[in-house]
């Protein structure tokens, strides 16, 4: 391509010479000249060699929609297992609990993933493959990771009868404590809340509205739409973090009643600097950010936009004019 375009350019520089001549002849060979490099470069375009791409071999046959079962095995750490349940993941081992899906999607991201080389799967021991520092087995199929190659810094990965050289991005991809799989969502997708009843009011739908008993003053009654944002966020609160329950006892409960007709209590372990919920039935807590989380644990209020609108309105009525 280089060349093509060193050639179009000396044609445009010979061009401008013989323009300099001012002659009919001198104009013609000009224009010939050009459409010739026009027609060259076109040509070239066409039927240019293609680079030849270095192949690439996946290292595994799976597909990671086929997946319903997850080890992950840390040499020297703590066993994680992983199954699917319809659509949800769960943990079964170190802990029973909810997975956090993006977690589970970017670890099941592995099994899709293709090297440039394959070597073939002998002498393990120079590859530190015979005792590997972590095995992920995903259904039958297992990735063990080895040593790193101390030129490129790519880690050695066997799978079934190859070794392969992937970038060690691919290992942080892997979960080596359970804790960074636990669920963020408060509430399962099937959960849908329809009453609370916290120590001090209670929230009901009434004939398809919600009623606050006991009724709050009139300037801070809340609308029906700033009640169902209320009850939307508890629905689709998510946590910064998730721990296993540390067996702290609760300060306050707040009973959740559900679609389905159970009914689900909520432990609020601390208000400041954070709100930390309770799920006793899971044995989890979770984590919410300060504001949105007291948000929550309050009870439902009118937004304060008609008291900010009405504020300048006053200040203004209140100036004089000369």
């Amino acid at each position: 391509m280089a060349a093509a375009q060193g050639l179009i350019s000396a044609m445009f520089r010979f061009a401008r010479m013989l323009s300099t001549l001012g002659s009919m002849k001198s104009a013609w060979i000009v224009n010939l000249l050009l459409l010739a490099g026009v027609v060259g470069l076109v040509v070239f375009a066409i039927y240019r060699p293609k680079e030849e791409q270095a192949p690439k071999f996946r290292i595994s046959s799976l597909d990671p929609a086929q997946v319903q079962h997850v080890l992950i095995e840390p040499k020297g750490g703590t066993l994680i297992e992983l199954e699917k349940r319809g659509e949800t993941w769960f943990l079964l081992r170190p802990y029973a609990a909810r997975a956090d899906r993006t977690q589970v999607e970017r670890l099941l991201d592995l099994v899709s993933v293709s090297s440039k080389e394959k070597l073939a799967a002998t002498d393990l021991q120079r590859f530190d493959l015979d005792d590997p520092k972590l095995k992920v087995t995903f259904n039958q199929t297992t990735l063990s990771f080895g040593a790193s190659n101390p030129l490129s810094q790519d880690q050695y990965v066997l799978s079934g009868d190859g070794v392969y050289l992937l970038s060690t991005f691919f290992t942080s991809l892997v979960p080596q404590r359970a804790e960074r799989l636990l669920t963020h969502s408060l509430f399962r997708e099937n959960e849908k809340p329809t009453a609370f009843k916290y120590k001090d009011f209670q929230l009901a739908q009434q004939d398809g509205k919600w009623q606050l008993t006991p009724a709050p003053a009139e300037q801070e009654k809340a609308s029906q739409d700033e009640i169902n944002r209320w009850v939307e966020e508890w629905r689709f609160a998510s946590s910064l973090l998730t721990q296993p329950a540390t067996g702290k006892t609760p300060i306050e409960t707040i009973e959740v009643k559900l679609a389905d007709g159970n009914t689900l209590k909520l432990g609020v372990l601390d208000k400041t600097p954070e709100v930390v919920l309770l799920r006793p039935d899971e044995k989890l807590q979770f984590h919410l950010s300060g504001e949105a989380g007291r948000h929550l644990i309050s009870r439902p209020v009118a937004t304060p936009q008609a008291s900010e609108a009405a504020a300048p309105a006053s200040a203004n009525s209140a100036v004089k004019t000369p």
